[in-house]
């Protein structure tokens, strides 16, 4: 995202018929695209909730970051984008294969007459796609991607496999992203949506997955450090966007990556020791050189669980 950009156009083989929608064991999410409190047209504050039944989720005046949307695979998904925002929008499913027309890129994603709207203010759209791997990925707007990304839209978008179950306590996505100054420009950071964000809490031995999103605005590449005093962290990848790593990759390091634009990278943690980690999101070049800590992530590791 932070480079050059080719568009393929792939075309059905001769003859091949288009596979008939149906509503038959699809889920059904409506994706509120809505402007929160605390913003203004200079620098507007948007966000996603998600609705699936019962009264709608109140708006958000805390947080710049979309919630996580857990999906299955193989199990298929309409999801209707509303658009609350007085500006046009579009919502792209970054990392995922599904039919063109659904992807998100107003004006390109498509074929034919056949191609993707902005959807107007008080308007909607109806996405369908059935996740073909489980991985982790997101979801962002695709429509004056700075500013409305600035405002606060975009999210995680975590498909897991059929039957497994995913527990938010050891399972957690870490977006980071940016948000304005006061001054209009973007060099806030932001991890989970707060440049100040509230501890993480660990236990010894307990294995914990975080998925590790950059979808920063400004800068092409950040670094994500894991820390334990002045001493590097350990961590193990698991993952690079959404496709596991193989076994030989999978090894423990010292836990330090860099990430660019649009990237996901899953790490394992398991910490061995009462204590403190902090996870830090840094710019400029490795070290030994200097480097400056964007914003960092607090983790309380206690001891373990009681049987």
């Amino acid at each position: 995202m932070s480079g050059l950009v080719m568009g393929i156009e792939v075309r059905p083989a001769r003859g091949a018929a288009r596979p008939a929608a149906t509503a038959r064991d699809e889920r059904r999410i409506r994706l509120l695209v809505r402007a929160n409190a605390g913003g203004s047209a200079a620098a507007p504050f948007y966000g996603y909730a998600l609705h699936e039944a019962g009264a709608e989720p109140p708006p958000d005046s805390g947080l710049r970051t979309g919630p996580t949307l857990d999906l299955v695979r193989g199990l298929p998904v309409r999801i209707t984008v509303v658009n609350r925002l007085p500006d046009p929008t579009a919502v792209h499913w970054h990392g995922i294969e599904l039919e063109s027309y659904f992807d998100g890129v107003p004006g390109f994603s498509g074929a034919g007459r056949r191609v993707t709207p902005l959807v107007a203010p008080g308007d909607s759209f109806v996405v369908r796609f059935t996740p073909p791997r489980a991985g982790t990925f997101i979801y962002h707007t695709h429509a004056d991607e700075v500013r409305q990304q600035l405002a606060g839209l975009a999210g995680a978008l975590v498909v897991r496999e059929p039957g497994a179950a995913r527990d938010p306590a050891t399972d957690i996505p870490v977006l980071i992203s940016e948000a304005l100054d006061s001054l209009g420009r973007p060099s806030v950071v932001l991890a989970n949506g707060h440049a100040a964000p509230a501890p993480l809490h660990m236990r010894v031995g307990t294995t914990y997955r975080l998925r590790f999103i950059q979808m920063g605005v400004s800068r092409s590449a950040l670094w994500v450090e894991l820390w334990r005093g002045g001493a590097d962290a350990t961590w193990r990848p698991v993952a690079k966007d959404g496709a596991e790593l193989p076994a030989s990759a999978r090894v423990a390091s010292p836990a330090r990556m860099r990430m660019g634009i649009g990237e996901t990278y899953d790490v394992e943690v398991t910490p061995e020791t009462v204590g403190d980690l902090r996870l830090e999101v840094r710019t400029g070049l490795p070290r030994p050189q200097p480097t400056v800590v964007l914003t960092t992530l607090p983790i309380r590791v206690d001891p373990a669980e009681r049987r």
